[in-house]
């Protein structure tokens, strides 16, 4: 019945044609000698791998038994020793999840070089249980209830999938097997300890909760393929929510369009932000509930902030009618925006002057007559044109300061608040605080890379041009 079982996932559930090469991972436990003596007896070529994690005295012993067992089946056997502890010490990450992604890599590196079809493992529907109730404790999200699938693209490789034949058979009938079958195996140690989360969970809150209801492990079985179906579902309705909130990927950030995210139901507001972590920005501390949580408050305005930092990585900024998850290293290198390191007084006369480590202004002049070509069609707005006469000898830039008005040509001499202005322009608050304004006669003439003003604007009568530019500075290596 099991050896039929797992012959009709692989061929049926997971196309596997017969010959295809597959990567075991076998820890020597009575669930992965259950499965390669299946394997064994299939039309597949297998390969034997096994990481000795190093975490107990019989590990070294484990790895030789499981070497012999390959033999037996006159399988190759590809075998790593790691210390795990040192590992996780220098990851500061628990143990088990340390031993868990080292083990994964292994696997997914030796069916890389291998060109194996699938890498295989032997968690059974008793791991599934487990596998819930500790994510559940730590309070994973929907996504972490649906459990493990019999055949799943994994984080640790995009090309080669990760199958689980056996997720479905209960430890007991595991058990049976190997005693039918005569298979020895050897048995972890541990899984009888109370200190790792698993076997305490294993040993002392399972047993606790079939008291209660002796039937809960089908029953919650059952309530996480209804959860898996709900997730499914809610997945394939993402790239919908993408479109409908305009989804924009430049090469530095992600941009969503905040009204079209805040009409999205909770649910999927807390799944797109989770799918863009992942995706798009290479951390993983910022996928808890509570990350996410804190973003979509912001996205949604519920927390009137207007950035926020998320990790040492990652920034989310609010910039006009959109929401704006970027690098923190794009931000703080001053270099995105032109930046004014302090307040600066010059001459109107040409030259060229830093205004901070990033960012210089050079200065020119020449006659009206000169310009031969029409200013209206200027496309640098880093480049502006001033009528000099109108101007006074000096020339202060400063940032913007509570209450600053602007009189942006074009609006018939009208001025706007520079909130207003910032806000229109969709300019980040994280830009404003640092961004050069051009002040002269007590007025903005020109905030750079955005607009002038209209008094000091070039006209028929203009003799005399003054051209500012604010340009990225060229750093010698």
């Amino acid at each position: 019945m099991l050896f039929q079982t797992v012959r009709d996932i692989l061929k049926k559930e997971c196309s596997l044609p017969e010959e295809s090469k597959i990567l075991a991972g076998i820890s020597g436990g009575p669930d992965s000698v259950c499965m390669l003596d299946i394997l064994s007896q299939l039309p597949y070529e297998i390969v034997v791998g096994h990481l000795n994690h190093n975490l107990r005295p019989s590990s070294s012993d484990e790895m030789a038994f499981v070497e012999q067992l390959a033999a037996k089946y006159s399988l190759k056997f590809i075998g790593k020793s790691l210390n795990i502890l040192e590992i996780s010490k220098a990851k500061k990450a628990g143990v088990e999840e340390t031993a868990r992604n080292e083990r994964y890599h292994f696997l997914f590196d030796i069916a890389e070089k291998e060109n194996a079809n699938g890498v295989v493992v032997a968690h059974q529907a008793d791991d599934q249980v487990e596998t819930f109730l500790e994510n559940l404790l730590r309070g994973a999200g929907l996504e972490g209830l649906t459990g493990m699938k019999v055949y799943s693209i994994s984080e640790f490789n995009s090309g080669i999938p990760l199958i689980r034949p056996l997720l479905n058979t209960w430890r007991e009938e595991i058990l049976s097997y190997c005693q039918s079958h005569h298979l020895e195996y050897k048995l972890d140690e541990t899984n009888q300890s109370l200190v790792y989360t698993r076997s305490s969970i294993r040993n002392h809150l399972l047993p606790e909760l079939i008291r209660y209801n002796p039937n809960f492990k089908n029953t919650l079985l059952r309530t996480q393929q209804v959860l898996a179906a709900d997730f499914d579902f809610l997945q394939d309705s993402l790239q919908t929510s993408f479109k409908s909130i305009q989804l924009l990927v430049k090469n530095e950030s992600v941009e969503i369009n905040l009204k079209s995210f805040k009409d999205l139901p909770v649910s999927m507001q807390r799944l797109v932000i989770k799918e863009i972590f992942e995706k798009y920005f290479d951390t993983m501390e910022i996928t808890s509930y509570s990350s996410i949580e804190y973003a979509r408050k912001m996205l949604t305005r519920e927390l009137r902030r207007t950035s926020l930092d998320l990790s040492d990585q990652l920034n989310i900024f609010i910039s006009g009618s959109n929401g704006v998850f970027t690098e923190r290293k794009v931000l703080e290198t001053k270099e995105r925006w032109p930046w004014l390191a302090s307040e600066l007084t010059i001459l109107a006369q040409p030259g060229k002057n830093p205004i901070s480590e990033n960012w210089g202004l050079e200065i020119e002049e020449i006659l009206n007559t000169q310009i031969d070509f029409d200013l209206h069609q200027n496309a640098d707005a880093f480049t502006g044109f001033f009528d000099k006469e109108k101007m006074d000898e000096k020339i202060t830039f400063r940032t913007w300061v509570k209450g600053d008005r602007f009189r942006p040509l074009g609006m018939k001499g009208k001025s706007t608040k520079l909130t207003d202005f910032w806000i229109n322009k969709k300019i980040p608050s994280l830009a404003r605080k640092g961004w050069p304004l051009a002040i002269n006669r007590d007025a903005i003439f020109w905030i750079p890379g955005l607009q002038q003003n209209n008094e000091t604007r070039v006209t028929a009568n203009t003799k005399n041009i003054l051209i500012l530019k604010v340009k990225r500075v060229s750093k010698e290596r």
